[in-house]
Formats: C-alpha cells, structure tokens, sequence
C-alpha cells in the first residue's frame, strides 16, 4: 500500500463561522487555475423535486471563500470573503476565469419561448454581472483553464436529454467553449456518461467515460486511450501526479472513498496499489475530495480541510 501524508489542516467550520457562514451552505470546493481553492456557499440549497431532481432556480445569495495555499507545506496563508449577491441559478460550481469568477449551475431547462436557461454566469469579484450564457443540461464537471476556456463534462440526462432538451448540448459528452460561450471543441468518444474529467499541466484534457471506460487523454488534436484496472470501474474523479508517472483515482462503483494509484507507463497503465491518505498516522474517512492536475483538497468526516500537492509516488 502506498501512503501519502497530509502535513497541516484548517479547522473548515470554523473558517466558515468566522464569516458567519454554516456547514449547511457549503455547495463546492473546486480548485482554479490560479492554484487557489474556492469554497462556493450558498444562503439557501434548494431541495430536490420529489427528492430526486435537481431545481434548476435558487433565487438566493452566494459567497465564496478563497484560500491562497502553500500546495508545499499544505498550509493556507489567506483566506478572503467574496459575496456575490442575489442569482436565480442554482449553483454547483465555481471557478476562476481572468480576473473574474464563473458560476455554473448543473441543470438548466429548455423553454420554446424564451429559450434555455442562462446557467452560466460570470461575475466580477464584487458579483456585478459581466455576462451569462448558457452551457447545457446536465453538466457533471466544470474546468476554466489558465487560458479562459471553459471544459465542461455531462452525465447521461445531459448527453440524452431531460428537462426539455430534445437535442442536447452535451449531447458529445464533454465540450471547451471560449470564455464567451462559443464551443471550440466537442469530443468524439461516444460518451454516455462523463463520470471524471481532469486536466494536466501542460493543459491536456483527460477524461474517463461510459460505457467503454476509457481514460483518454488528449490535446484537442490526438487521443491517448488508457484502459484502467477493471476492478474500479465506474470511478468519479482522479488525479496526475505531478511528474505525469502516476494517476490516482477512487475506488468507483460503492468504493467512492478508496484510492488506489496505477502506473503512466508510455501509452499503457500499469501496476496497481492502494493509496492511503494519512495525516499524524491516522487514516482519513473523506466527507468530500477535489482534485486538478496534481493537486487535491480534501474534507474528513472530522470537517478538517487539508490540501496537497502530489509530486510522485
């Protein structure tokens, strides 16, 4: 078994109680490319229709949090409050792009009149408006690169439609759009279901589907095919170490908080071994992960939120 130790952590309750903020707002933690991480709050998280669908309106206020971290040391060095104010969209995800801040509802319906939903929206740092647009239904994942464009990946209701969606945007599965809402590039993967997205930093895009489960890894130009161990098929996120060496991924299907790593070798993978994440040789029971690159926030059942950087294995 391989471990990776997690050397300092922030108490996140009481990061956010300090901004009057409760664990009952928290919606996201993601990662920008700026290395910084966002934890998107929300004053109100709708409940689900008939328990099972998620609302598309939220009609509330949002806020994040944005830690600048030493990804070395796992320490953070700042934290600021951003309040964005009032939006209808319900919100699922947040990320930097140029100077301003996305925020991406996964749902969006379909109307005749007057068209879709905008579930996009790109505020400023003081939440006024620069644009919105829509990017789709049924979005699983979301990436703004360095660049300011926009990698967003769809579970099955956004490639196949719902919610009015005859002809789904997502229908391809995974899509760049420019900054201002223009697609730019569409994977060809006969995708059913993208379960995890990620990107390198030499900006290659990788991305593990269904119903094949490929990992692919591509430059918009030439896909690299990667078939992992069959025994975590159905995994939902993943990481690529630092030196390119090595992913991490969880454990798929039911074993969502396990890890296991497999080995980079040319156009293959290789090996396979269990990853244990350990901080002062205790075993971490992870409430919530987010991974880019090679990079990872966790949350443990304990609301300690650590962060690393990892290089290698």
């Amino acid at each position: 078994m391989k471990t990776i130790h997690m050397t300092s952590h922030i108490d996140l309750k009481e990061l956010l109680k300090s901004y009057n903020r409760s664990m009952n707002a928290l919606v996201n933690i993601q990662i920008g490319y700026d290395g910084r991480v966002y934890i998107l709050l929300s004053a109100h998280i709708p409940e689900r229709i008939q328990g099972m669908f998620v609302d598309t309106k939220a009609n509330t206020e949002y806020s994040v949090i944005r830690l600048s971290v030493d990804w070395e040391s796992g320490e953070v060095v700042y934290h600021e409050l951003l309040e964005f104010g009032n939006h209808n969209m319900n919100f699922h995800f947040i990320q930097p792009i140029g100077e301003n801040i996305l925020l991406l509802g996964a749902r969006c319906i379909y109307y005749e009149n007057p068209g879709p939903e905008k579930n996009a929206v790109i505020v400023d740092v003081m939440g006024n408006v620069v644009k919105e647009f829509c990017l789709g239904d049924g979005i699983q994942d979301c990436i703004v690169t360095d660049s300011g464009d926009i990698i967003t990946s769809y579970f099955d209701e956004g490639v196949f439609g719902n919610f009015g969606w005859e002809q789904p945007i997502g229908n391809c599965g995974l899509i760049v759009w420019s900054q201002n809402g223009e697609i730019k590039w569409q994977a060809d993967s006969n995708i059913c279901d993208c379960y995890a997205l990620n990107i390198d930093e030499k900006n290659h895009i990788w991305y593990y589907y269904y119903t094949d489960f490929n990992l692919v890894k591509t430059d918009l130009n030439r896909d690299v095919v990667y078939k992992p161990k069959k025994q975590n098929e159905g995994f939902s996120l993943f990481l690529i170490s630092k030196d390119r060496q090595t992913i991490i991924h969880d454990g798929g299907y039911n074993k969502h908080f396990d890890f296991f790593v497999e080995t980079i070798e040319g156009e293959r993978l290789n090996g396979y071994e269990r990853v244990n994440f350990v901080y002062n040789g205790e075993s971490l029971l992870d409430k919530m992960c987010s991974f880019r690159s090679s990079r990872a926030v966790f949350v443990d059942s304990q609301n300690r939120l650590f962060v690393k950087d990892v290089e290698e294995l």
